[in-house]
């Protein structure tokens, strides 16, 4: 019993398997005939059911396509990133060369293990914090727009998402055998 309450994820608009069909894919198939739950008892209808099923499969695919546009400007931040740190480093590295340009052949030498520092401290720590804040600022986005009613999508229906719950809470403790 200890187990299956570790393991349970409640239900999800975005991420739930719903298999969109009365199938054996669906965890709505499994209570088809109202075996574990009764509709009537959250006040919904087979219909609304249904209904809801749908929006969630059109809110999924409206998803899906912006989370296409988000990954496209996420790669070109990246590559900004890139051309930035780029950018930094010939800055830093004619900064300092007309800085010291007076010290002669063997200073210059020296300098180019700094550069190699540079690059690495570039590659091994520089770009990954800004790929880390630009992933973070799509998903701040994805999220506000895909739960923008106080951390709800579009067309929630409290009643719905109740009934999911706890089907899903049943389902998992009569698994098919």
């Amino acid at each position: 019993m200890a187990d299956s309450k570790e393991n349970f994820e409640p239900f999800d608009f975005y991420r739930t398997g719903m298999g969109f069909t009365w199938s054996e894919s669906s965890f709505l198939w499994r209570n088809n005939n109202e075996e574990f739950l009764k509709l009537s008892d959250y006040g919904i209808t087979k219909q609304d059911v249904y209904s809801y099923e749908q929006l969630i499969k059109q809110r999924r695919q409206e998803a899906a396509e912006r989370h296409k546009i988000y990954v496209h400007r996420s790669n070109f931040f990246k590559v900004m990133a890139v051309l930035l740190l780029v950018f930094i480093f010939f800055f830093i590295v004619g900064h300092f060369n007309d800085f010291m340009r007076g010290y002669g052949k063997l200073f210059d030498i020296l300098c180019y293990p700094v550069y190699i520092g540079l690059i690495w401290v570039s590659y091994k720590y520089a770009y990954p914090y800004l790929a880390f804040v630009i992933e973070s600022a799509q998903e701040k986005f994805e999220e506000a727009r895909n739960y923008p009613n106080n951390g709800h999508p579009d067309g929630y229906d409290p009643r719905i998402e109740k009934y999911f719950n706890d089907l899903l809470w049943k389902l998992r403790e009569h698994p098919l055998v």
